[in-house]
């Protein structure tokens, strides 16, 4: 400012940088923008979350239904064949 008075330059930049917020008009803010990008991005990191821990939950629960040995199973099927047979 000289004595007072603003330059041309320095009044274009107030200008503009009122302009990322618009209090009023139809046109959305700068501010709600950034949330909305924060929101869908915190609603992708909690899908991908909960997502690893459904894919854990139901691997562990396949485990369970497994035998634990798994050559038993192989021992278990040759005796019924060979009693077959």
């Amino acid at each position: 400012m000289l004595l007072g008075r603003k330059s041309r330059k320095r009044r274009e930049f107030d200008r503009a940088a009122t302009t990322w917020h618009l209090e009023q008009g139809s046109a959305p803010s700068l501010y709600g923008w950034v949330a909305l990008q924060m929101g869908k991005g915190a609603v992708v990191a909690a899908a991908l979350f909960f997502g690893v821990i459904a894919f854990v939950m139901i691997i562990r629960a396949i485990s369970f239904l497994l035998p634990e040995d798994p050559y038993a199973a192989l021992e278990t099927g040759r005796g019924i064949v060979t009693a077959l047979v």
